[in-house]
């Protein structure tokens, strides 16, 4: 991914200028995926046998050394019954798809048929004894009030509240009520209508004390699937945001711009996880910009997700933004209030999809 912006340079010409293009992958990369056999693949093969299938060195643990690079000490996890992988070295992250990617080399697509291919000539899986995968329990979800909508502005220093609206018409926020180490909070939540994940913030703006954070996915999330993709739609435009606020702040600029009708926008819960093989589907076809974070992890991230997006169909590119805007709550906060009109243009450059 590319910086777009440096101080005291044209918004609108300096994002044209350093986007950087990407072409649509090849055909056999856009081909529909059976979900069905690729869902019993999974089933049949976990990352462990995988692993083995492939001759790759040292013993597949829940925690060993990287099959992928020279580990010194063991940095590598298989869990989740050997369903999920993780190098908490590099904070790569996946399932048997992106296991199998990584160790033949091969694309998404070619990796997901010699999947299947390997379940079909793979012995019965033993029966597993672990604990079914904890349930997504929501908790219950209250329409916003026109006051919370702008607490939230007030919290953000935003101009107006207009993404928080269409979100929630999307069905993508809500508020709610969560308990935190016994003291009742409200709080703002972010989900699409999957319902695989679900993201909560404090609506004060605080950490949750339970977790010391600000951002708390929702136990039994699936990690790797992006909020919001579910509801993309025809939307040709998918802004891809690594955070909750800058999914509300990118469907407020889209707002500014009279652009919100043909952008969607999705969220990844964090940096460490690959996009789901299931959520894939939904991204081909459209035009995708990734909103990186400034840091070595979101760099990361965001050259793994423009991968897997290219090799579903999407054309991608990505924008990093430049000191003072981190992030794209900054750059709506940074709005000129009186006409509201935006530092920068974070959709210069694809108006061929506008």
């Amino acid at each position: 991914m590319t910086d777009l912006s440096r101080p005291g340079a044209s918004s609108r010409g300096l994002v044209a200028a350093g986007v950087r293009h990407v072409e649509a992958p090849e055909a056999a990369a856009r081909q529909a995926i059976d979900r069905s056999a690729l869902d019993r693949a999974k089933e049949t093969v976990g990352i462990t046998d995988l692993w083995r299938h492939l001759g790759l060195p040292e013993e597949p643990r829940r925690s060993c050394r990287s099959p992928f690079r020279r580990d010194l000490h063991p940095s590598f996890s298989i869990f989740a019954c050997g369903r999920l992988w993780k190098d908490h070295a590099t904070g790569d992250a996946g399932d048997a798809v992106s296991f199998l990617k990584r160790a033949a080399g091969c694309s998404t697509a070619e990796a997901i048929a010699r999947l299947i291919d390997i379940a079909g000539t793979a012995p019965a899986p033993a029966p597993r004894h672990a604990p079914a995968p904890r349930e997504l329990t929501f908790p219950p979800l209250m329409v916003p009030r026109i006051i919370d909508l702008a607490d939230l502005q007030h919290l953000r220093g935003w101009p107006l509240f207009a993404g928080l609206e269409i979100a929630h018409r999307r069905g993508m926020f809500w508020t709610c009520r969560k308990i935190d180490n016994g003291t009742d909070r409200l709080a703002w939540l972010l989900t699409d209508s999957a319902r695989h994940a679900a993201q909560v913030r404090r609506m004060d703006g605080q950490r949750w004390e339970k977790i010391d954070a600000k951002a708390w996915t929702l136990a039994g999330s699936d990690g790797s699937w992006p909020i919001g993709c579910a509801d993309i739609g025809d939307r040709p435009i998918v802004a891809f945001c690594e955070g909750g606020p800058d999914l509300l702040a990118v469907l407020t600029l889209a707002f500014l711009h009279d652009r919100h009708h043909r952008v969607a926008a999705v969220l990844m819960a964090g940096a460490s996880a690959g996009i789901s093989s299931d959520a894939l589907a939904y991204f081909r076809g459209k035009r995708v910009r990734i909103f990186e974070h400034r840091d070595a992890a979101g760099e990361r991230a965001g050259t793994r997700w423009a991968a897997q997006l290219r090799e579903a169909g999407a054309a991608v590119d990505g924008l990093r933004l430049a000191q003072p805007c981190k992030d794209l709550s900054d750059v709506l906060a940074a709005t000129d209030a009186e006409h509201l009109e935006p530092p920068l243009d974070i959709f210069a450059g694809m108006e061929d999809h506008l």
